[in-house]
């Protein structure tokens, strides 16, 4: 009854006051955290102004993208990091692998994570959770500026429309909206065609037949050679 009452930028603003006052009850439940009013308003601007934003940014993709014809890997913008992602599915292993590579704006290697799904998944389901394990990753490392790109198109073009999927593949996006949208509000998904995403196709290859997840601070061996030659 109370949001019938306002008008739509009012409606906006309660919902967002009344998601940051639930995060400031829960920090004070379960951490014993004491929030201002001032910080909770703040909170709620900020995620506010982030969904706005990110509205914007989808306001193009209400039809697929275009396929883009780029066959190389190009390193990003001055200032930005790319994150380049990609699922492998085994059957023999009956396991989804997952890569994430990340790379500086001088294409220098920063680190890669590898892990894998059991059991093996469908393959839109398998690369949306690569891409969820991607956004989350990024988050945590308090990287903001990410061009994020994998080679799975069906997957791009359905976290970039504006329609509702009600099923696993539509959680999972829904889950890397949120993400994008308030912690990483500066960054971008693109699809890019396997040519140019072979750093995560190779080590996603390899994560299958691994016991354990890796996360790698030096450059692995497999995927040296790649590595050198898209830095020049």
């Amino acid at each position: 009854f109370i949001l019938q009452s306002l008008n739509k930028e009012q409606q906006e603003i309660f919902s967002v006051l009344l998601w940051s006052i639930w995060k400031r009850r829960n920090a004070k439940v379960w951490d014993n955290i004491t929030e201002s009013n001032t910080n909770v308003y703040e909170r709620a601007q900020h995620l506010l102004t982030s969904w706005k934003h990110a509205q914007q940014t989808r306001s193009y993709a209400n039809t697929p993208q275009p396929v883009q014809q780029r066959t190389n890997w190009e390193k990003p913008s001055q200032g930005r990091c790319k994150c380049n992602i990609d699922a492998s599915f085994s059957s023999t292993h009956n396991k989804v692998g997952i890569d994430t590579c990340i790379r500086d704006d001088q294409g220098r290697y920063m680190a890669a994570k590898i892990e894998w799904l059991e059991p093996i998944l469908d393959v839109e389901i398998g690369e949306a959770m690569g891409l969820f394990s991607a956004v989350k990753w990024m988050d945590e490392l308090w990287l903001s500026d990410v061009d994020f790109e994998m080679d799975c198109k069906r997957v791009v073009d359905c976290l970039h429309s504006s329609r509702t999927y009600n099923s696993d593949l539509g959680d999972i996006l829904r889950d890397c909206r949120v993400i994008l949208a308030t912690n990483l509000v500066n960054s971008h998904v693109k699809f890019i065609r396997r040519q140019a995403n072979e750093v995560a196709h190779r080590l996603a290859r390899e994560a299958t037949s691994l016991a354990s997840f890796h996360i790698f601070i030096d450059i692995p061996t497999c995927i040296y050679d790649i590595i050198m030659n898209e830095m020049r």
